[in-house]
């Protein structure tokens, strides 16, 4: 991907993401933000503060045991996708 002078130049400013993964090092992903920083869009507010709830329920698992109680607690806690 080529970039033009006023691209890097955008990239200073917000309402852009760049990140990189560990699995191909020599990528970079320049994208602009789906949303602003810090603001929450609407139809994924009733989310929001759930995943805490259900991690600390299975503190101290590891492995495959923590991602079966990760899905039972959140069947339980009714955090399920809708």
């Amino acid at each position: 991907m080529k970039f033009n002078q006023p691209d890097f130049i955008a990239l200073d400013h917000s309402g852009y993401s760049v990140y990189g993964n560990v699995l191909s090092p020599n990528k970079v992903v320049v994208k602009r933000e789906s949303f602003p920083e810090g603001e929450v869009p609407p139809h994924l507010t009733g989310y929001i503060g759930q995943t805490a709830k259900v991690a600390k329920a299975c503190k101290g698992k590891r492995g495959y045991a923590y991602t079966i109680c990760l899905r039972q607690k959140a069947k339980e806690l009714g955090v399920t996708k809708k």
